[in-house]
């Protein structure tokens, strides 16, 4: 199964790699990714199997903490996951079939919601549209090894991708028979490149529902030593060709709206600057990457900022939460958008 999506993946990246629509695939840090789009902004992943007890729930991978794991599945190397502490981890064990046994899992039925106040941000009021129960975290220790494997879905199909009520909120398709799920990318920006990441949990409910992530308060047990900083900018430019921030975000993009393959060109990024990216030239070399991100503010820029340090110098401020956002890819700066 591993080398059919692998062989697969290889084919459509290949055929792809011409095109401005398709990421080319030196730039996959997530290299099992089928697709990157840089016109839908999507990224399609391998999608696996796993249970909740006796429930069936739907999972990817984004990151291992050991190199040969993050090489059998075609994702980042993360070794930091190893130091995110135990109370920040749910233990898993793999059956016979390789299926993995999570110990906690998501309920996606809430509905999520984003009520902008007058200025936009922070919002009259915000609700996340997937909950996470006490036992459940994405990052899932198996033996010696730790996996991000952020929970997308749960139950079979139908799979409701217009109102996510069995599916979280970036999820805009999903195949359980091509073993194969899409999901809207945010971009955002680290050492003056634009990247492209999923945002998949947060420990704060306001901020799952800005990411459309998964709202999971066992994330707040995480040690500082396993997270990097982001940036996140409030008031940013709103209007031209480099617009930031949640203010933009909020009033300028259709935040209130649910993530549908019908909206997905419109759902649009905040941009934030992200402290430390894999190095693509070196994956399997420890350089400081974590898909956990301590959120930083600046209250206000005049111009977009693409660069960590050019952000830290605006007097940024530690938000108090962390995200789960995994990197996917590299983007272009000369697609539109960016």
């Amino acid at each position: 199964m591993k080398r059919l999506i692998a062989a697969l993946a290889a084919t459509i990246i290949t055929t792809g790699a011409a095109s401005a629509a398709t990421v080319a695939r030196g730039d996959l840090g997530i290299t099992s990714a089928l697709n990157v789009n840089t016109t839908t902004h999507t990224a399609t992943l391998p999608l696996r199997r796993g249970h909740v007890g006796a429930k069936t729930v739907w999972y990817v991978v984004t990151d291992a903490s050991t190199a040969a794991a993050a090489r059998s599945y075609g994702v980042n190397y993360a070794p930091s996951l190893g130091d995110l502490g135990a109370a920040a981890l749910q233990r898993a064990t793999k059956d016979a079939r390789g299926e993995l046994h999570f110990a906690g899992g998501v309920d996606f039925a809430p509905t999520r919601t984003y009520v902008p106040s007058a200025g936009g941000f922070p919002p009259k009021s915000a609700t996340p549209g997937g909950i996470a129960d006490a036992a459940y975290s994405p990052f899932v220790q198996i033996g010696k090894t730790i996996l991000n494997a952020p929970i997308l879905a749960t139950g079979n199909a139908p799979f409701d991708v217009t109102k996510h009520t069995n599916t979280e909120d970036r999820v805009i398709a999903i195949d359980t028979k091509k073993m194969t799920v899409t999901l809207v990318l945010a971009r955002g920006f680290s050492n003056d490149k634009p990247i492209y990441y999923v945002s998949t949990e947060a420990s704060d409910p306001v901020a799952a529902s800005v990411e459309r992530a998964t709202f999971v308060p066992r994330l707040a047990k995480a040690q500082a030593s396993g997270e990097i900083p982001i940036g996140v900018v409030v008031n940013g430019p709103q209007t031209g060709s480099a617009p930031q921030g949640l203010t933009f975000l909020t009033l300028h993009t259709p935040l209130g709206a649910d993530a549908t393959a019908a909206n997905v060109k419109q759902i649009m990024s905040s941009f934030n600057v992200l402290s430390i990216a894999p190095n693509l030239a070196t994956r399997y070399a420890e350089n400081g990457y974590s898909p956990l991100w301590s959120v930083q503010v600046v209250g206000k820029s005049a111009k977009r900022v693409t660069n960590y340090s050019a952000y830290a110098a605006l007097g940024a401020k530690a938000a108090g939460f962390v995200v789960n956002c995994p990197f996917v890819a590299l983007g272009d700066d000369t697609t539109a958008g960016y």
